[in-house]
């Protein structure tokens, strides 16, 4: 239940920084955000994918967790832009 949750949670916020990108103004923060939360998305469902295998391959879980480390760096930089941390 939580997992979907979370999987709709971070489907909406990739919609929202989209339409922020393509309707309000075209700033470059709200397209890393789209993008690092698509990332997230990714490394969430590989890891599911990974954890319904038995037994779970580790390889494959270093990945999804390689790939949402990722897709966190991305909107964490994206906030940081938006704030005006960098400049």
């Amino acid at each position: 239940m939580l997992k979907k949750v979370f999987y709709i949670a971070v489907a909406v916020l990739v919609l929202a920084r989209l339409i922020d990108f393509v309707f309000y103004g075209g700033h470059a923060y709200d397209l890393v955000a789209t993008v690092g939360f698509a990332v997230l998305f990714a490394g969430a469902l590989l890891e599911e994918r990974a954890r319904a295998m038995n037994p779970p391959p580790v390889r494959l879980r270093r990945r999804a967790n390689v790939i949402a480390a990722c897709g966190i760096a991305l909107v964490l930089g994206s906030f940081l832009l938006e704030w005006k941390v960098f400049g």
